[in-house]
């Protein structure tokens, strides 16, 4: 019993780990911004280069600013997150301390509960940054925004 509760969890964690990746990517910037290149190493970095892509695609104005700075220190600081938890997984592995069962579910749960709250902030500040665009600019936001793409993550948006 505890061992489909485990292969449970264990599944949650995963499916949690690629819906909040895909929804989070549906904020990425232009085409062919990472291609060739590797921002593994700094996360942040690559969100900020693809929100700075993405502002100037849309031409947010000095109005929109305020709902645009919101959302994007929501992705920035979760790419941060992300590569911080990634740097306590290596390290973790590095030093052959392999976590027990009970602490990798446990880890696995808090992972998913942060995931949740991350996206429930992030749907806020869409919503709050789409109210303000023009109808050119909601055109473009369509395609960029929630198209199951990860700024943070290092992955462009739609091809063009």
């Amino acid at each position: 019993m505890k061992t489909w509760r485990n292969i449970a969890v264990g599944l949650a964690s995963v499916l949690a780990l690629g819906a909040a990746a895909s929804a989070v990517q549906a904020h990425g910037a232009s085409s062919g911004a990472s291609h060739g290149r590797d921002h593994s190493a700094d996360p942040v970095a690559a969100a900020d280069q693809r929100l700075a892509r993405l502002k100037s695609d849309l031409k947010i104005t000095a109005a929109q600013e305020p709902a645009w700075n919101a959302y994007a220190a929501q992705i920035k600081q979760h790419a941060g997150e992300m590569q911080a938890l990634h740097n306590t997984m290596q390290n973790s592995a590095a030093g052959n301390t392999r976590p027990t069962a009970p602490e990798r579910a446990e880890r696995q749960a808090q992972f998913a509960k942060q995931q949740q709250e991350h996206l429930e902030r992030l749907a806020i500040l869409t919503k709050d940054l789409y109210a303000t665009l023009t109808p050119e600019q909601k055109t473009l936001a369509d395609q960029r925004l929630g198209g199951g793409r990860h700024v943070a993550m290092g992955h462009g948006g739609q091809h063009r």
